[in-house]
């Protein structure tokens, strides 16, 4: 049993103890009142013990509060977290996660079980306001197998054919580095890169200029199935003996075709022995076999109310709404370690510190809204805010030039949604990857069916190669000098009844517009839109964020679509993301609750609380020279209105250039011209953060504006096409070529899986 003392450890007793009150008594006895600070109520399942032990936390919080260990906060006037005993600790023992979308609930969600008080700050007024909310197609859940009538089994899905098909759709040309034999590939694998405090990257293959981490794939093909158990099944079996804690999220169902009563299918999902139904799983773009359970067509919306509802009744979990984080802290002598955040309140205008002993985890999402045709949702989301969080403490704690940070990784890799809505005057509406998979057609005006044109696999080709297809197909329209739309989803030859039940939240969008549609007798108009971004801050696959040089940026962590891990490469494999935030921002919570098994544990803890204690020694010397939080701008700010328009104008000039320059299709001349206006942008953006007080808009624009130049210096960084970064060079179009001549033309990164039919594939696009 491990007890912490400031800046030091001692142990009690290397014998087990044998009960929790023998534990209580003896660390009551050796512990006195008057040391402040002990590391007490936060991660005492996993730091008390070398064995993973529940009751350990509740006793850590008896010893605590009877001693008076924990700083109350109650003079503050701020809310605070309370261990389960009831005792307040003090507001900066805590974890702050910046983000309350899959990835950040599932962090905060993990740390919390094992002790960890955490505060989760979101944008939006609610906690549900994040782009996990709109995810429309579903969650892989596991490689499967079918056990028939007679007895037999049927091998239908194995992490292997997962990661084959990570592989492929991610744009790396290259074999597998690992050919694990199939029956090593069943589900029930331990996880073996489950290695919170690991510092390894994962092995990072190369072709095309496309990075891929093979390990990422593995890890989320192995670990996904238990993490999907652990914090969305419920506490009931699920029909694999497995018994989970989490949410409750209701997927659809469906009645076993081939099994009795008796028969529990391997883990298909049973809810009980004498169910006859399980999760109904669902075929998507790219995907070898039926592997996805969804809610109808609104899974992260589900997902996300049956998260946010779970951590927001944990005790040792506070949610904060409209709260902007606008710039990392980090101790200037402690190697720029990370200490909390400063934090704009949308409400009062007014910027405080919000302290964390535990670190930040950047969890806020992607920067699909940067974009003028975007299918993220408006407001804060999506503008990179993690990316420019990240660049600005990298370039303050190195006076890197922009572009020269190592924080970032892979940002040219901006993955385009094929099928957005496109109707004039409104904002793109995403049309689930999910009805392609159910049979949906992509067609031109005159009704022709165009996806086999492109590739073999015609509408469930991976995204990059779709997009582009659609993209092209629409600019034929605009060349020809037609009004017309010339890009459409076709779902007219499925049963209309199936469609309303299956897609509602579509078509519930559709038919309640003014000039209403009905997608079960009419073709949808659709344009790519951007939707994820595939790149993002430099990750290993336990969370920890890399800078420049590889160096570990301490108390700093990353999850979701924020983090580079290596997992997509050079394009996101459809319903990958939320599996994504789960599994890695699991694996996050448990980093920072200390959760190791290997045989260094002991070591590896001790050298977390070091880590922490470090941070708690930090914060607690500024607090004890600043009258709040944050003096220098703890009031709050006067709001120009006027100004902040001009942030609004600014943004709306912004997401016009990166779509015109840093698109589906990108040259190098256009990603020059756009790199270059900006650059011009990011001071703009600056200046008027400047002048604009507290102005929530002034802050976006500021994020937007760094993480957009970002992504184009990448983009004008990497000459090669591969995945969603596709540059389509001025000599290739210097004479005029027919589209039959431009196929096999050299595109690169289609994610094709052998070389025959790379030679047969082209982007064919008409500029």
């Amino acid at each position: 049993t491990l007890l912490v003392k400031r800046g030091r450890a001692f142990h009690l007793s290397d014998k087990p103890v044998k009960s929790d009150s023998e534990l209580y008594n003896e660390a009551k006895r050796s512990v006195r009142s008057k040391q402040k600070g002990v590391f007490f109520g936060t991660s005492a399942a996993t730091y008390l013990s070398r064995s993973s032990s529940r009751s350990l936390s509740t006793t850590a919080a008896a010893v605590a509060s009877s001693s008076s260990l924990l700083q109350s906060s109650s003079s503050s006037g701020k809310k605070s977290l309370r261990l389960a005993s009831g005792e307040r600790c003090a507001p900066h023992e805590r974890l702050l996660v910046l983000g309350s979308g899959v990835a950040g609930c599932a962090a905060a969600l993990t740390a919390a079980r094992h002790g960890v008080p955490v505060t989760v700050l979101h944008a939006g007024s609610v906690k549900e306001d994040c782009n996990s909310y709109w995810a429309q197609g579903g969650v892989i859940y596991r490689n499967y197998r079918l056990k028939e009538k007679d007895g037999s089994e049927k091998l239908v899905d194995t992490p292997l054919s997962l990661v084959n098909d990570i592989r492929i759709a991610s744009g790396y040309r290259g074999a597998l580095q690992r050919n694990t034999p199939l029956e090593e590939c069943h589900y029930d694998a331990s996880l073996l890169l489950n290695d919170p405090t690991s510092s390894k990257m994962g092995q990072i293959c190369s072709t095309a200029g496309v990075n891929w981490n093979e390990d990422a794939a593995w890890k989320l093909a192995l670990e996904g199935p238990t993490r999907v158990r652990q914090l969305l099944l419920g506490p009931q079996d699920d029909g694999a003996g497995h018994t989970s804690t989490g949410c409750v999220v209701p997927f659809d169902r469906t009645t076993l075709p081939t099994a009795g009563p008796d028969d529990d299918n391997d883990g298909m999902g049973k809810e009980s022995p004498e169910d006859n139904t399980v999760l109904s799983l669902c075929l998507e773009a790219s995907h070898a076999a039926p592997r996805i359970i969804h809610h109808a067509d609104c899974t992260g919306r589900a997902i996300t109310e049956s998260i946010t509802r779970a951590a927001a009744a944990h005790p040792l979990i506070e949610f904060r709404g409209d709260s902007i984080a606008t710039d990392l802290i980090s101790d200037e002598h402690s190697d720029g370690m990370v200490i909390g955040a400063k934090v704009l309140d949308k409400n009062t205008n007014k910027i405080e510190a919000a302290y964390a002993v535990h670190g930040v985890v950047l969890a806020s999402g992607g920067l699909g809204g940067i974009y003028e045709h975007s299918t993220n949702p408006g407001g804060f989301n999506a503008l990179g805010s993690s990316v420019a969080l990240a660049l600005r403490l990298e370039e303050r704690l190195n006076s890197s030039l922009p572009g020269e940070s190592g924080i970032t990784s892979d940002l040219e890799y901006v993955q385009f949604h094929p099928t957005s809505l496109c109707l004039p005057n409104e904002a793109r509406f995403l049309l689930t990857e999910a009805l392609r998979g159910e049979g949906a057609i992509l067609r031109d005006a005159s009704g022709r069916a165009f996806a086999s044109d492109y590739h073999p696999s015609a509408e469930l080709a991976p995204r990059d190669i779709v997009a582009r297809a659609v993209f092209t197909e629409s600019q034929k329209a605009a060349a020809d000098g037609s009004d017309g739309h010339n890009a459409f989803l076709d779902m007219t030859h499925r049963d209309a009844s199936w469609l309303r039940d299956r897609f509602p939240t579509i078509h519930s969008h559709l038919s309640s517009r003014d000039s209403p549609m009905d997608f079960t007798k009419e073709k949808i108009p659709v344009i790519p839109a951007a939707h994820y971004t595939c790149g993002g801050v430099t990750s290993d696959l336990s969370g920890r964020v890399h800078g420049s040089g590889g160096q570990v940026h301490r108390n700093l962590y990353v999850a979701g679509e924020a983090a580079r891990t290596g997992l997509h490469g050079g394009n996101r494999l459809a319903s990958t993301s939320l599996l994504e935030g789960l599994v890695f921002g699991s694996s996050v919570g448990e980093l920072v609750a200390g959760v190791v098994s290997d045989d260094d544990a002991m070591e590896k803890r001790e050298e977390l609380i070091q880590t922490m204690e470090g941070a708690r020694y930090a914060i607690e010397r500024r607090l004890a020279v600043e009258e709040q939080s944050y003096t220098s701008d703890g009031d709050a700010r006067p709001v120009d209105e006027k100004v902040g328009d001009e942030a609004s104008a600014l943004l709306a000039r912004l997401k016009s250039v990166m779509w015109d320059g840093v698109g589906v299709v990108r040259t190098p001349s256009g990603l020059a011209d756009a790199s270059s206006e900006l650059a011009a942008m990011k001071d703009e953006a600056e200046f008027i953060w400047d002048r604009a007080g507290g102005d929530w808009r002034a802050a976006a624009v500021r994020d937007a504006a760094r993480s957009g130049l970002a992504v184009a210096e990448a983009a004008s960084a990497n000459d090669v096409s591969g995945g969603a970064h596709y540059v389509l060079h001025e000599e290739v179009r210097s004479e005029p070529v027919s589209d039959a001549a431009l196929v096999g033309a050299a595109g690169g990164g289609f994610g094709s899986e052998d070389d025959e039919e790379e030679e047969a594939l082209v982007a064919a696009v008409v500029l």
